[in-house]
């Protein structure tokens, strides 16, 4: 009595088997020891076979096996489908992110994304290549001939290779080109291995329920053969399932001499990008599922006693999410970079206004009087600033001068394009002044623009075409991404669009901003 009143003490408002089941198979996929700690009982069998009950009721059967035999399975219910679907939303946005930022920033990029990868492949194959050593491979000025470090180079060289290519279907051709791209070769002397690593793989023949370090040379073409045929025409398990299970088989297997840890983790990298059709897959830190921590885990273990795959996909899950979590606040901020780098560069002009407005901020404020209130304003106006022409010579050295009063200058509007071409056979469209331009006509407002203006050049033409939007501000880090140049360059560019009456150039705060001007419209 005492008993059955402390399993309900614990159970809580899991008023039966059924929703225990379900917790511990949906919510958690726990091992027998994970549901005993949980419920903190010494015996609670009764509660294990209601869940494996409700397991085997969504388990699917898969073709392949554990090497004597006994075929592994998963356990698809609703919820469980659902939960690696939403991980796989968030795995997709990251490659998303990662392919958009490798555009953008590509050193910086690359750098961040594929550090961890080969700081992973270089501890599986045991390999003496530091972290600067890395550093120095991924900057492309690498030069070692040390075979203990070559597998790092070559598993680099991998990623660049897929990465830049059409995810290929995850079947032996590709195996084959992995292999031959991971040991440096251009063509294999030899695929499968022919042997076993050691003589433990005959003794265990004749164990009853042996766990094989991997498998007997003679059975790894039928176990591969079964396993691939599977990995390619399989449309039950959702995709990050296959690729899991891609990882643990070939490892398992291990099918070739060397190199058995890049491969497996090629082989899941390639399975998810075939069925999601992007090669930003190869981003993915993978490589951690073959390392001695997952491997000692809990769930490692009891998959290989029960052949249920499942366990190993919930601790993939969860110890991917974090990782991938760091990986996306590290390209965040490399997006950001620019724009910050923006705000806190400032033209010596600019300087100039931040200082005076310190020092406006460090002088003591009027006591106000009852007729004189101090005026609140939610938000600083923006200042018209006059365009200065720039120089076509250098410039003496003068005295400081009184600022004179200069009258601001009339803007050469933005020209009405009248002869351009049609928009039938035009992509995606652009708003230049208040038109709306399609990317043939952009070209032809280019060459408009040149051609109208031998004080323009191609860059700068280029910005304004697709700039020009009325009622847009504009910055320097604008013109600076668009233009590919430094800081300064784009200053000056700016400022020549607006001595030329393109844009007017408006102080807002400590920056400065450009506003296009339209047709008429006097400064």
């Amino acid at each position: 009595m005492n008993n059955r009143l402390f399993i309900l003490y614990n159970v809580g408002t899991m008023s039966n088997a059924l929703e225990i089941a379900k917790k511990f198979t949906d919510e958690q996929y726990a091992t027998y020891s994970q549901v005993g700690r949980a419920l903190h009982m010494f015996t609670f069998d009764d509660y294990w076979e209601q869940i494996t009950s409700y397991r085997k009721a969504h388990q699917v059967t898969l073709p392949f096996g554990k090497i004597k035999d006994k075929n592994f399975t998963f356990t698809l219910t609703e919820p469980i489908k659902l939960k690696i679907e939403n991980f796989e939303k968030k795995v997709n946005a990251f490659m998303v992110m990662a392919r958009n930022v490798s555009y953008s920033y590509p050193k910086e990029a690359r750098n961040a994304l594929l550090m961890p990868l080969l700081k992973q492949i270089a501890a599986l194959e045991n390999s003496n290549m530091n972290e600067l050593s890395i550093k120095v491979l991924l900057s492309g000025i690498y030069n070692d001939s040390d075979n203990n470090r070559n597998v790092v180079v070559n598993y680099l060289q991998s990623l660049d290779y897929y990465l830049d290519k059409t995810p290929d279907l995850a079947n032996d051709e590709f195996l084959a080109g992995a292999y031959s791209r991971v040991l440096g070769q251009e063509e294999l002397t030899a695929f499968y291995r022919y042997n076993d690593f050691d003589g433990k793989v005959a003794r265990l023949r004749y164990v009853l329920n042996a766990d094989y370090p991997y498998a007997p040379s003679d059975m790894i073409d039928t176990l591969m053969e079964d396993f691939l045929t599977w990995l390619t025409h399989d449309e039950k398990l959702p995709s990050f399932a296959h690729s899991v299970i891609a990882a643990f088989y070939l490892d398992y297997v291990k099918p070739f001499d060397e190199r058995n840890a890049p491969m497996a983790a090629l082989l899941a990298k390639d399975a998810y990008a075939n069925e999601t059709g992007d090669s930003a897959a190869f981003y993915l830190p993978l490589e951690n599922l073959l390392d001695d921590s997952f491997k000692r885990g809990e769930a490692y273990r009891e998959t290989k006693i029960r052949s249920d795959l499942t366990y190993l996909v919930f601790e993939a899950m969860g110890r991917l999410s974090p990782m991938i979590d760091k990986f996306t606040e590290e390209l965040k901020k490399l997006r950001i970079s620019p724009i910050k780098e923006d705000f806190s560069q400032l033209a010596p002009e600019e300087e100039e206004i931040a200082a005076r407005m310190e020092t406006a901020i460090e002088q003591p404020l009027p006591e106000p009087t009852q007729l004189s209130l101090p005026e609140e304003t939610e938000e600083t106006p923006i200042k018209e600033i006059s365009p200065e022409p720039i120089p076509s010579a250098p410039l003496e050295v003068a005295k400081p001068q009184p600022t004179p009063v200069v009258e601001k200058p009339t803007p050469a509007p933005v020209p009405v394009i009248s002869s351009l071409s049609s928009q039938e056979n035009a992509g995606a469209s652009i708003e230049v002044g208040l038109e709306t331009l399609s990317k043939t006509e952009v070209k032809d407002y280019i060459r408009y623009l040149l051609e109208t203006n031998p004080n323009l050049n191609k860059k700068q033409a280029s910005f304004l075409a697709t700039h020009c939007t009325v009622g847009r501000y504009y910055t320097i880090q604008q013109f600076k991404e668009h233009a590919k140049c430094v800081y300064e360059t784009a200053r000056t560019s700016m400022d020549k669009l607006a001595a030329e009456g393109y844009y007017q150039k408006l102080q807002f705060k400590n920056k400065f901003v450009y506003s296009p001007v339209t047709k008429g419209k006097k400064q």
